[in-house]
């Protein structure tokens, strides 16, 4: 290439003044934006992962949420099997329905002291009953049944003394015997307040 040639020497300027302006938005705009740029992306990648973090918490969330009302239904259903106080009006309320029921009668009801458990108490009552023998069991179906949990043990059968010689009759004889019947019934509240150190008041 000949330089003296005025051709030459002016396309030789050109592709310097290119070659400037290709080194000057390299340096002032290029470079800067490709900080920012890098600086953005990291940026977004930081808040895909925040956000699927959020996702992974907010799945987490409905499931303890859906956990939490599913034992909380359950609590209230054995809430009412085991009441926080003792309530005696419903029990007897309950019973004496059960003895109209299955044409018995109740001839005494005896609360016993309650017994205290860790979390619970357990209360009480020896209960002496008429009725006629196939109707007693009608009555234990009944107290099984009550809305409260109820045990009952320590039966005593015996048959009224004016009706003690149709024992060695027939089996329907026998049904028909009237009986006193004496057993335990009992039920359980739990406690209202147990303090950090496990004790109920």
């Amino acid at each position: 290439m000949d330089l003296r040639d005025p051709k030459n020497q002016i396309l030789l300027v050109i592709i310097a003044g290119f070659l400037i302006l290709i080194y000057i938005w390299h340096a002032k705009f290029y470079t800067t934006y490709a900080a920012e740029l890098s600086e953005k992306k990291a940026q977004h990648e930081k808040l895909q992962s925040d956000l699927f973090s959020v996702k992974q918490k907010a799945k987490s969330l409905d499931a303890l949420k859906e956990d939490y009302n599913n034992s909380l239904a359950k609590y209230e259903k054995v809430k009412l099997w085991l009441p926080e106080v003792r309530e005696d009006e419903a029990f007897l309320a309950q019973l004496h329905i059960a003895a109209q029921l299955t044409n018995s009668t109740v001839i005494s009801v005896t609360p016993q002291a309650p017994v205290v458990m860790e979390f619970y108490d357990a209360n009480s009552y020896i209960v002496e009953l008429e009725a006629k023998y196939h109707n007693l069991g009608n009555f234990f179906a009944k107290v099984v049944n009550f809305p409260f949990i109820v045990n009952i043990s320590n039966i005593q059968l015996k048959a009224k003394e004016e009706e003690k010689s149709m024992i060695p009759g027939s089996v329907e004889r026998r049904r028909d015997l009237t009986v006193l019947a004496t057993f335990k019934l009992t039920t359980y509240n739990s406690h209202q307040n147990i303090p950090q150190g496990g004790q109920a008041k």
